[in-house]
């Protein structure tokens, strides 16, 4: 999904502000809803870092490459470094209020951001009887 954590941190600041509802995530991922869902400044949304683990199953065939990944200490202390000395001194340039993007997209998002309830009590219905159809036919054909 494209800009997928933008939209999950535009919703969940959305729904924090009660300009969405709670239900609005599973209301948007439901089979041929199309909700659009705000975007938050891609500023200082940065990936901090991934964690791999290492599944040990017979005849599972483990990259030495990944396993050097996963367990250098080395490696690990090396990102670390770079976050700290050239990420955040980057970072923090985008934290300074008076030119924050975020101050006018708050202001954009309240100004902006609503979806009338007749529209989503009609996704709400069109959900619920998808589902109640889908337990059924699962209930049926086990």
């Amino acid at each position: 999904m494209l800009h997928q954590i933008r939209k999950m941190v535009g919703t969940a600041v959305a729904v924090k502000r009660k300009l969405l509802p709670k239900d609005i995530i599973k209301l948007s991922l439901a089979r041929f809803s199309r909700i659009i869902l705000p975007l938050a400044p891609s500023e200082v949304l940065i990936l901090r870092g991934n964690k791999f683990s290492i599944r040990i199953r017979p005849g599972n065939v483990t990259r030495p490459e990944m396993r050097t990944i996963v367990e250098s200490e080395e490696i690990n202390k090396a990102v670390d470094h770079f976050y700290s000395s050239v990420m955040l001194p980057q970072v923090s340039k985008f934290l300074d209020p008076s030119r924050s993007p975020w101050e006018e997209w708050i202001e954009k998002l309240d100004a902006h951001t609503s979806i009338p309830n007749d529209q989503l009590n009609e996704v709400r219905k069109a959900w619920n009887l998808f589902r109640q159809k889908f337990e059924t036919t699962s209930s049926i054909h086990p």
